[in-house]
C-alpha cells in the first residue's frame, strides 16, 4: 500500500536548503561508511569461525526459543548450524552477545572460546551500524542522532530520500528552514525512543532516516489538518487518486505501521516509523507559526518580500476557483507589492486560467511603479519563464522594458536579442533607439 500527496499546498517557493543538505549528507555518509566497512577484514579464519559456531550454536538456539517465535521458527528451519547460521541470527545481535557473557558467569568458557568471542566482538563493533546505530540495550545521546544518518544499503537510502523529497520540501517551505530542522530532529528522537521502549533488551541497531521522515509525514497531516489534499494511492495492482483532509491519512499511515510491526517478518523498524509519525503530529500542534493569515486587513508587519500566500487564496485554488484566488491575491499585493510568494501565486493562477501572459503584463505594470523594480521584475521574468511563458507573446512595450532591464543587469545578449526581434517586427520607440545605440557602443 502506498499513499502520498500530489503537489504541495504552500505558496512559498524558496529553495529547500535543509532537504538538499540532508540528501547530500546522508548520501555522503552512506558512501563513506560503506567503503570503510568493506575494508574491514574478519580476523578469524574459516576454521576458527567453525569452532566458534560449535561453541555457540546450541546456546543461540536456546536463547532464540525465548525470543520472537517467528525468528525462532526461521532459525529452526535453517539446517546449517555453522558460521552462516551464526552470522544470520547471533553474532551481529548485541542482545545475544550479552546473553553469552551472562552464561559465562555461571559456566566459565574455555580460553579458546573466550579469545574467539573477543575477536568476533571487536570486529563487529567496528561496523558503522554498531558504532553509530541506536542499540536499545545500549543507547547513547550520540547514537540517538547519528542513527538518523546511517543506512543499510543503497535501496534503503534511495527510498528514504524519495520520501524526504515528497514530504520534506513542502514542510520546509511551509515552516521555514529552522522550524523544519527542529521538527526533523525531534521526530527522529521520538522514533528512536519508541523503538527502544518496545524492545529495550534488543541488541539490533536502528539505522536510517525513516523515523525522522515518518515524523515529517505526521507533521504534514498535522499542518494541513482538515484541508483537502490530492493523494495518489496504489493497492496491489489498483491505483488512482482521491481528495481527503490531510489529517484523515494519519490513522491510515499509523495503522499500517502497527499492523506491519505485528505481522511482517522483516528487519524494517516499523515501530520507529510509528514513533516518528506520532512525534510529527504532536510537533505540528506545538511549533509556533505566524504565517498564512486570512485577511489583508490583519497587519502583522510592514511591506516584506516574503509575505506568505494567505490560507484563503490557497483554499480557493484547491477548490479550482482560480479567478477568485487570483483576485484575492491581487488584494494582498496592493498591500505587499514586493512579496515574491504572492507574485508567484498570482502568475500560477494566471497559468491555471490560461492567462499567464495577461498576468505577467499586469504584474509588470504594477512593479514598474514599485521601488526596487529592477530586481523584482528580473525575478518575475525568471518566474514567468519557469511557468512556460514566452516574452515573444508580450506586447512590444513590455518586451522593451525587459530589454532595458537586461541591459541594466549587463545581460547584453538578451537585451540585443529582444531589440533585434522588435526591429524585425518594425516596431519603433525613442527608448528603443536609445537602447540600440547603447548596445552598438558596447560592441558585439
Amino acid at each position: 500500500m502506498l499513499i502520498l500527496p500530489v503537489g504541495e499546498n504552500t505558496g512559498r517557493r524558496t529553495l529547500p536548503w535543509v532537504c538538499i543538505f540532508l540528501i547530500i549528507i546522508n548520501t555522503l555518509l552512506y558512501a563513506t561508511s560503506t567503503h570503510r566497512d568493506n575494508q574491514l577484514e574478519i580476523p578469524l579464519t574459516d576454521q576458527q569461525l567453525t569452532n566458534l559456531a560449535e561453541y555457540e550454536s546450541t546456546l543461540l538456539m536456546t536463547w532464540l526459543s525465548r525470543q520472537d517465535s517467528a525468528t525462532y521458527s526461521d532459525a529452526v528451519a535453517m539446517n546449517d548450524r555453522g558460521p552462516d547460521f551464526m552470522f544470520a541470527y547471533g553474532w551481529f545481535n548485541q542482545a545475544f552477545t550479552r546473553h553469552v557473557h551472562e552464561q559465562w558467569q555461571s559456566s566459565p568458557p574455555t580460553e579458546q572460546w573466550r579469545k574467539l568471542r573477543g575477536d568476533m566482538e571487536q570486529w563487529v563493533s567496528r561496523f558503522s551500524a554498531f558504532r553509530w546505530g541506536l542499540i536499545p540495550n545500549a543507547p547513547t545521546a550520540t547514537t540517538f542522532v547519528s542513527s538518523m544518518f546511517m543506512h543499510g544499503d543503497w535501496f534503503h537510502l534511495l527510498g528514504n530520500m524519495v520520501w524526504l523529497i515528497i514530504f520534506g520540501i513542502a514542510m520546509e517551505r511551509y515552516w521555514g528552514w529552522l522550524r523544519f530542522s527542529i521538527a526533523y530532529l525531534a521526530a527522529g528522537l521520538g522514533a528512536g525512543l519508541l523503538f527502544i521502549m518496545v524492545d529495550p533488551d534488543s541488541g539490533v541497531p536502528l539505522v536510517g532516516a525513516s523515523g525522522a521522515i515518518s515524523g515529517i509525514m505526521g507533521l504534514y497531516s498535522g499542518t494541513y489538518r482538515l484541508r483537502k489534499v490530492e493523494f495518489f494511492y496504489t493497492l496491489g495492482f489498483v491505483f488512482g487518486s482521491f481528495r481527503a483532509p490531510a489529517l484523515v491519512l494519519f490513522p491510515v499511515w499509523l495503522g499500517w505501521e502497527l499492523v506491519q510491526a505485528a505481522t511482517a517478518d522483516t528487519n524494517v523498524a516499523y515501530m520507529a516509523h510509528a514513533g516518528g509519525l506520532i512525534s510529527g503530529l504532536i510537533l505540528a500542534f506545538l511549533l509556533p507559526y505566524s504565517g498564512h493569515d486570512n485577511s489583508p486587513n490583519e497587519d502583522t508587519s510592514t511591506d516584506i518580500k516574503d509575505r506568505e500566500v494567505p490560507e484563503a487564496c490557497l483554499k480557493m485554488a484547491e477548490e479550482l476557483r482560480f479567478a477568485d484566488a487570483q483576485q484575492r491575491c491581487e488584494q494582498w499585493l496592493a498591500k505587499y507589492p514586493t512579496s515574491r510568494p504572492l507574485w508567484a501565486f498570482y502568475l500560477e493562477m494566471g497559468l491555471r486560467q490560461k492567462q499567464l501572459d495577461s498576468a505577467m503584463k499586469n504584474a509588470m505594470k504594477t512593479l514598474s511603479k514599485t521601488p526596487g523594480k529592477v530586481v523584482l521584475i528580473a525575478w518575475l521574468w525568471k518566474e514567468y519563464d519557469s511557468l512556460g511563458g514566452d516574452i515573444a507573446r508580450l506586447p512590444p512595450p513590455f518586451r522593451l522594458l525587459l530589454a532595458e532591464l537586461a541591459w541594466q543587469q549587463k545581460r547584453t545578449a538578451e537585451a540585443r536579442a529582444i531589440v533585434t526581434e522588435l526591429r524585425t517586427q518594425q516596431w519603433q520607440h525613442p527608448r528603443m533607439d536609445k537602447l540600440s545605440q547603447q548596445l552598438e557602443l558596447s560592441g558585439p
